[in-house]
């Protein structure tokens, strides 16, 4: 099995070069929901999608630009793809963007995940992140990743949040009482909790399967978890993973101790 991951990874890596030396000269679009589209998630899309179904046949594969088939309960893995998670990014030439893959198992527990950031990263140009469902270690641009931090506690304040733009419309955001970073990939946002020593937690705006998942087995394996910012449980149901819906509400993600307060704040009157 990890001769397969592998060979996924170096197609995410040749994907992820493509799309840098492509950025300077994209072209952009508009979808019917107003979202922005560009040459390189289609591109991204083919490729990813080719590879998948060759390595990984009869797997259920969610993603933003294709519907792919009929959503098989039984498969062993369900693979939800975003080409380029921070597309409006992307098409301004900005560095905070990149391509996400999330594996989720039959019990749509979320158990793997590749993350490829090529030109956002910690303390160098790009970030890569993997890990496997059949293991509990997190790979950060080839090492394994210390969550020493996480362990001990450390992020269980929440001081400095990451974010996306419209949480402003969704959120009581004074009351949260953090300092926010947006970057403009939610993808990024969720992974700069684990990554980054100075972020302690995430909020993350509504939005879809593909803008959280590849995110979700590198936060879990950290130590951290989803929770919807009213407190009750998150989890993947048919209405986002085979409906396509957003999410109803926005998600907090970090530790239960730094959910839980900031779940507080939030809810404070």
């Amino acid at each position: 099995m990890k001769q397969k991951f592998d060979e996924l990874e170096r197609t995410i890596r040749e994907c992820g070069l493509y799309a840098k030396a492509q950025q300077a000269k994209i072209r952009r679009s508009l979808k019917v929901d107003g979202s922005i589209l560009t040459e390189s998630d289609l591109y991204i899309t083919r490729r990813v999608l080719d590879k998948l179904i060759k390595l990984f046949p009869g797997v259920n594969i969610v993603t933003e630009e294709i519907v792919q088939g009929q959503f098989n309960p039984q498969a062993p893995y369900t693979f939800v793809l975003d080409p380029i998670d921070g597309t409006d990014s992307y098409s301004q030439g900005f560095p905070a963007w990149c391509i996400g893959l999330g594996i989720l198992d039959s019990r749509r527990n979320p158990v793997g995940s590749i993350v490829y950031a090529p030109r956002f990263g910690c303390g160098c140009e790009e970030l890569f992140l993997r890990t496997d469902p059949d293991e509990d270690r997190i790979w950060l641009n080839g090492e394994v990743l210390s969550v020493h931090s996480i362990a001990i506690g450390e992020k269980d304040n929440p001081r400095e949040v990451t974010t996306g733009s419209k949480i402003i419309h969704e959120l009581p955001f004074a009351q949260a009482k953090c300092h926010f970073r947006s970057y403009g990939c939610s993808i990024i946002h969720i992974v700069s909790a684990v990554v980054f020593k100075g972020i302690e937690a995430c909020l993350d705006p509504t939005c879809y399967v593909w803008d959280i998942a590849p995110a979700h087995a590198i936060a879990k394996k950290a130590g951290m978890d989803f929770q919807y910012w009213n407190g009750s449980k998150f989890f993947y149901d048919d209405d986002v993973l085979i409906n396509r819906t957003m999410f109803k509400l926005p998600l907090v993600i970090g530790t239960s101790v730094c959910r839980g307060e900031l779940i507080r704040r939030l809810n404070a009157h």
